[in-house]
C-alpha cells in the first residue's frame, strides 16, 4: 500500500514539474537572466557584459538576415518547380493540382493555429 501511496505521489510530482517546464517564461527576460548569470559566475564587469549584449544582437541579426535569405531562395525554388509543372501538366490538371495545394495549405494553416491555440493555454 505504502508503495502504491509513493509511486503516485512521484508521478503526480513529476507531471506538474513536467507541466511548469512547459511554460514558456518571456524571452527577452531569459536572455537577460542568462546574461546576469553569467555576470556572476565569471565575474564579469560592465564593460564586458554590453560587449557581451551587444555580440548577442549581432549575432541575432545576422541570423534574422539568413533565415530571410533561405526564404526567399525556398521562395524561388517553388516558383521554378510551379512552372515547371506547369509545363509536365494539361490546364485541367494544373487547375486541380493548385486547388489541391491550396487545400493543403489550408489545412496546415488550421494545424498550426490549433497548435498556437493550444500552446496559449498551457503557458496560462
Amino acid at each position: 500500500m505504502k508503495k502504491l501511496i509513493l509511486s503516485a505521489a512521484f508521478l503526480g510530482l513529476g507531471v506538474f514539474g513536467f507541466a511548469q517546464t512547459t511554460v514558456k517564461a518571456d524571452f527577452s527576460q531569459k536572455k537577460a537572466e542568462r546574461l546576469q548569470q553569467m555576470k556572476q559566475e565569471l565575474n564579469l564587469t560592465d564593460a564586458q557584459v554590453a560587449q557581451i549584449k551587444a555580440l548577442h544582437e549581432s549575432k541575432a541579426a545576422e541570423r534574422k538576415q539568413e533565415m530571410t535569405a533561405k526564404k526567399e531562395d525556398r521562395m524561388q525554388k517553388m516558383k521554378e518547380n510551379e512552372a515547371e509543372m506547369q509545363k509536365i501538366l494539361t490546364p485541367e490538371q494544373f487547375k486541380k493540382f493548385q486547388e489541391l495545394k491550396a487545400k493543403k495549405m489550408a489545412e496546415r494553416k488550421a494545424q498550426f493555429k490549433d497548435r498556437k491555440k493550444a500552446d496559449a493555454t498551457v503557458v496560462k
